[in-house]
């Protein structure tokens, strides 16, 4: 958990760009998607340094071979009010999806991941489902929560059941091998 000093800064700019913009249409149902972010902007460039050494422990986590640069791309907010919701997607030609909770009620939500694999084993029960041994799983969104996955695995964002928004930044990572 990352409950940064900013975040109150990150709910203001978020629900300010909901409210002065229009929302682009990807996944996203009833729900407001701003446009992509500049990573240059100051508030964004202090979250990605501040989330930049989570993001470098769970590339080391997949054993990449070094010397390697995390790329950051297409950062936006996701504003979920009640009955919004995002359908099932993922974002091809990214290494690595992301998204991190800056406010989260009380049944706002859950993170659904859907996985491609089918074998035996998710016949079997399992104390906590994860990627390694389900074809469906849930993460239950937290403030100051972020989690990383792989960019293809298809995901999608339950209906928004409070009359409080729901409220993440979500962002692409892809990596550059150096020789």
């Amino acid at each position: 958990s990352h409950q940064f000093s900013f975040n109150k800064d990150l709910e203001k700019f978020a629900l300010k760009l909901e409210k002065i913009s229009p929302s682009l249409t990807r996944s996203n149902h009833n729900g407001f998607h701003s446009d992509y972010l500049d990573i240059n902007v100051p508030l964004i460039k202090k979250f990605y340094d501040a989330i930049k050494p989570s993001v470098y422990d769970y590339t080391k986590s997949l054993n990449i071979e070094k010397p390697y640069d995390l790329h950051f791309n297409k950062p936006w907010f996701n504003v979920n009010r009640k009955g919004a919701s995002n359908m099932a997607h993922n974002h091809p030609d990214n290494f690595l999806a992301a998204t991190y909770y800056i406010k989260t009620p009380p049944r706002c939500g859950d993170l659904c991941f859907l996985s491609p694999r089918c074998p035996n084993l998710f016949n079997l029960r399992y104390s906590t489902y994860t990627h390694e041994n389900s074809s469906f799983w849930k993460i239950a969104p937290k403030e100051g929560k972020l989690i990383i996955f792989p960019a293809d695995i298809l995901h999608a964002v339950e209906t928004n059941q409070s009359n409080k928004a729901r409220i993440s930044l979500s962002f692409n990572v892809n990596i550059k091998q150096g020789n």
